[in-house]
């Protein structure tokens, strides 16, 4: 604990630190946002220049904000005129701007600028964005340029933000919790919760532009996701012209990968292609001890795991829009992705008796070979009713009050076909015990469409929408075991088995948001019907479970000052359960260790409360964020111990669990104290109490955990001259916290990368070493009455790799003015915009 005081203490430091005025207070205040005409998205870095009216002298200035904003203090009363200019756009000039004793404070409200074509075609713009951006429901992390992630995937990507851990299997979780809900342009991913981590691991790092971490999401999204929402915006190819990156890499344990990019736009229409292809050489290991206190006298399992994957996978995207008239759009991306996968196992098992003398040992020897396939089609229309001449308008705070009309369907699908061959024998003669081969073949089909519709009301800001959702899956696995005396294969009838699921979920959610002077408010409700069935083919047994529920959702925002800002929330949210876990069929993957669902298994809610204080600075910024959430009907993964010497791992819905803690993130930008060092560092603590007294009187828990992260890039060619050399380090760490079977381990590890700019910024070649001490892994313990275990895992070690990217046509330039744009809305790229609009602080 003192430990942890101590990194609370140094973290919290930066925050006491006054931030610098750009002149001596005097009485007058001006304030403003930047905007592009085009995009209507804020500039960040704009110059703003302050002049007399009557001698034309300089009298002050500023640069704007990450939103575009700018306050400029310290100004006498008198008569002004304003320019605003950024590189690459025209200067814009506002007159007669006034302050006087009556109006000391005066916004003159949204600046539109418009790109100066010819100066573009000139000059090449190197400016970039923050590393973190804060807003009112969110926290923005700008990956586009992160050395440690180039040649990667999304998984590595998501290794690098604050509060997201991703374990050696490549599943996520957020402030601890497993439950987070993943999406894709503000879109859920296109395929099952099942499927989420594969997919993650065959999506090109290079082609996402930030991560939005929205841990109290509003009732605009979907529910799901008991943790929040993760979502995962790609790059928005809007480049004019003809235009395309390359990337192609490779690393020391014989992975290969290539992914490339090409874009076109002319008129009203724009288009983007995409394909990347991975080849990917990995292995992992494993180990557990085991104590059956069943037995009288005790007997002990030792168990050993070596594993070697190899995995190829194709992923192909495109994408367009077409402009019918000036104010509706038509868009339209289709996504295929395929992956194949081969797995070789060899399990040693070594039992002993109550003396710890060997009694048995034998190995598993598994190979399992699945092909994988997953497709993504969408068509919308936008249509905007606000009038041109409304755009930037005088005296708004912010962006314009959009009046938009948003329609999607969407279709996509995703296939599983597995085969895995068991081969079991004695080690001291490799006398044959067991020959078992299985087949599975899942498959699933989702079909949606979406209504969303915004418009001003009076003072108030309007957001109502709809959404229907029909989900289909199912899955078959056919098992069967040699027999040894006769040779022929027989029917597994207790593995066997063939399961449909559907689900049908209409939604229909409002919200409503206004400003009174520093005080922003947001509230919102969203209602919903779901039924579901969940049906096994081969008992006739169906199990159904039909609910409604409501989803309420509350924002406040208070801005202290223009750089001191309070921000509260609340959301009710659910968990439905993953098909696997109503499966109650077991899994003999390893027979000493089967997985069971529990057909019965209800879906669990939280309601999630959150506070928070925001302090920007001329350095960067620094937030604090306390959290509580309180979850009811609470899934649990559970591990039991038979009599017959055989573990078992289930879920079960356990009464509550509250998890209550604080967050703190300090971000950095290229303005901080040490010229060219940008980055951000967090720290969070949680407390966890879990009631599952309803399944067991054992299973309780009240647990502290706490972990941090640091992520700093530093632009070493700034001082060495070595043009654009970029030095980045990860570095994560998860302190132990107790379960309720038992005790999770310590993690730590970290990554480092340079990158090395070349030919005019064009070209850029990376140098990446990921887990550089080779301490990643994981551990626990379990301690019960009937079973004592200790397991630890392991996945490939130290990881060196290389990759060159080139980038040609206009994408080079255009990508780099328009670094600090944020697309809003859903087919934007951003992720379903911003929720309150010009309420953020």
């Amino acid at each position: 604990m003192k430990n942890l005081y101590l990194l609370i203490a140094l973290l919290l430091i930066p925050a006491a630190i006054p931030a610098t005025s750009v002149a001596q207070r005097t009485s007058g205040t001006l304030t403003g946002v930047v905007l592009d005409a085009d995009t209507d998205t804020p500039i960040t870095s704009a110059t703003v220049g302050v002049w007399q009216a009557r001698d034309s002298i300089l009298v002050t200035g500023g640069i704007s904000d990450v939103d575009g904003r700018f306050a400029i203090e310290g100004l006498r009363n008198g008569a002004y005129y304003v320019q605003v200019s950024f590189v690459g756009y025209r200067t814009e000039t506002i007159t007669d701007v006034a302050l006087s004793p009556q109006a000391p404070r005066v916004d003159i409200g949204s600046i539109s600028l418009r790109p100066d074509t010819q100066v573009l075609d000139e000059v090449e713009i190197t400016a970039e964005r923050a590393s973190v951006q804060i807003e009112i429901d969110r926290t923005v992390y700008n990956t586009a340029d992160n050395p440690v992630a180039v040649g990667g995937t999304a998984t590595n990507v998501l290794e690098t933000i604050p509060s997201v851990d991703v374990d050696v299997d490549g599943n996520v979780s957020l402030r601890g919790s497993g439950n987070v809900a993943i999406l894709i342009n503000g879109r859920p991913a296109p395929v099952s919760a099942e499927f989420i981590s594969a997919y993650l691991k065959q999506l090109p790092a290079g082609t996402i532009d930030r991560v939005e971490v929205i841990p109290n999401p509003s009732a605009r999204y979907e529910p799901d996701g008991m943790g929040g929402i993760l979502n995962i915006v790609l790059k928005e190819e809007v480049d004019r012209g003809l235009g395309g990156t390359v990337s192609v890499g490779g690393d020391r344990l014989g992975g290969y990968n290539g992914t490339g990019t090409l874009t076109y736009g002319r008129g009203d229409v724009n288009i983007a292609a995409s394909y990347g292809f991975r080849q990917e050489e990995g292995n992992s290991g494993g180990d557990s001890y085991r104590i059956n206190r069943y037995s009288d006298p005790l007997t002990y399992l030792d168990q050993d795991e070596v594993e070697d994957e190899s995995e190829t996978g194709h992923q192909f995207s495109l994408s367009g829009d077409y402009r019918l008239t000036p104010k509706t759009a038509l868009n339209a991306s289709a996504q295929l992705g395929l992956r194949d996968e081969l797995e070789k196992e060899n399990n040693l098992f070594l039992f002993l008796d109550a003396s710890e003398d060997p009694t048995l040992e034998y190995e598993r020897l598994v190979e399992e070979g699945s092909s994988r396939w997953n497709t993504d089609f969408r068509l919308g229309l936008t249509h905007n009713f606000a009038p041109q001449q409304a755009q930037g308008q005088r005296g708004e705070r912010g962006p314009r009050k959009a009046h938009e009309l948003t329609i999607e369907a969407r279709f996509n699908a995703d296939s599983n076909d597995g085969e895995e061959l068991y081969r079991e024998q004695l080690l001291a003669t490799t006398e044959l015990r067991q020959l078992q081969r299985a087949l599975t073949d899942r498959g699933r089909q989702r079909g949606s469409l979406q209504i969303d519709y915004v418009r001003p009301l009076g003072e108030f800001r309007l957001e109502t929408g709809y959404k229907g959702d029909l989900e289909l899956m199912d899955s078959d696995l056919y098992s069967e075991t040699q027999d040894i005396e006769t040779g022929e294969f027989v029917p597994d009838v207790g593995l066997i088995n063939t399961f449909d699921f559907d689900q049908n979920i209409h939604a229909a959610y409002g919200q409503l948001a206004r400003e009174w002077g520093p005080l922003g408010v947001q509230l919102g409700v969203r209602l919903e019907s779901a039924t579901t069935t969940f049906t096994l083919r081969n008992t006739s047994e169906d199990y159904d479970n039909d609910y409604f529920s409501a989803f309420p959702s509350a924002f406040f925002t208070y801005e202290l000052t223009e750089k001191h800002v309070l921000r509260a929330s609340y959301s009710r949210r659910i968990n439905r359960p993953r098909t696997w876990f109503l499966n109650p069929f077991p899994s003999y993957d390893d027979p000493l260790n089967i997985r069971m669902g529990n057909p019965a298994l209800r879906p669990e809610y939280v309601d999630a409360i959150e506070a928070g204080y925001v302090r920007y600075t001329d350095w960067g910024s620094v937030s604090l964020t306390p959290f509580y959430r309180r979850t009811t009907d609470v899934i649990r993964r559970l591990q039991e111990l038979r009599e017959d010497g055989v573990t078992v791992r289930t879920v079960k819905n356990f009464d509550t669990s509250s998890s209550s803690g604080i967050e703190l993130i300090t971000s950095l930008d290229e303005l901080s104290f040490l010229d060219g060092l940008r980055g951000y560092a967090s720290l969070e603590g949680f407390r966890v109490v879990t009631d599952g007294t309803n399944v067991d009187t054992e299973l309780q828990n009240n647990a502290f955990g706490w972990g941090g992260r640091l992520n700093l890039s530093y632009a070493i060619g700034n001082v060495g001259r070595l043009g654009g050399l970029d030095f980045q380090t990860t570095v994560r760490y998860r302190a132990p916290m107790d379960t309720e079977q038992g005790r999770v381990e310590a993690r730590a590890w970290s990554d480092m990368a340079l990158r090395q700019e070349l030919f005019s910024d064009r070209a850029s070649l990376s140098i990446r070493v990921r887990d550089v001490f080779g301490t990643a892994g994981f551990g626990f313990t379990i301690d019960q009455p009937t079973l004592y275990q200790e397991f630890s895992r392991s996945r490939d070690g130290q990881r060196v790799g290389v990759t060159f990217s080139y980038t040609f046509g206009k994408a080079s330039n255009n990508n780099r003015r328009r670094g600090g744009d944020r697309e809003g809305g859903p087919d934007g790229g951003g992720g379903g915009g911003d929720d309150m609009g010009g309420l953020e602080g």
